[in-house]
């Protein structure tokens, strides 16, 4: 079994197992090319960048992954779904609405979901007020009837 590079085992640790399945030293190369890429791109972005950080990513999405019935992770899963920064707002910063450089929610994230509840709740008055009595047995009516 290949070892991970010592300067990356601490960010890869979670998913040594993939990396024992890449059996191309070109396919390894690959992989480290782009942790180290994306270690320097989040440093570029949120200061200096622990090793610590980097592997929660790692482990959040992995645990996403497989508690979403996904198959066993694979290089090409790594390099695609688990390195790369998944923005959920305008934020640079922002990374599955956790800030890079803090580890705390974002807030514009948090705002728009807000928003989002906010208007969810508008157009179910309107629709409560358009079809009062409405029971839950016309759930089809009533999303028939939301002003969407």
């Amino acid at each position: 079994m290949p070892l991970l590079p010592e300067d990356l085992r601490a960010v890869l640790a979670p998913v040594d197992l993939v990396w024992a399945r890449l059996d191309r030293a070109d396919a390894r190369r690959l992989v480290e090319a782009a942790v180290r890429s994306e270690l320097k791109r989040v440093e570029g972005l949120a200061g200096r960048t622990d090793a610590g950080q980097a592997r929660r990513r790692l482990v959040r999405r992995l645990d996403e992954h497989l508690r979403t019935g996904g198959r066993s992770p694979t290089g090409g899963w790594l390099l695609a779904r688990g390195l790369s920064q998944r923005q959920q707002c305008g934020d640079v910063r922002c990374d599955d609405r956790v800030l890079l450089d803090s580890g705390q929610g974002c807030p514009r994230c948090k705002d728009r979901q807000a928003d989002r509840r906010a208007q969810c709740h508008t157009v179910a008055a309107a629709v409560d007020a358009a079809m009062p009595g409405a029971s839950e047995d016309s759930e089809d009516k009533r999303r028939a009837a939301a002003p969407l």
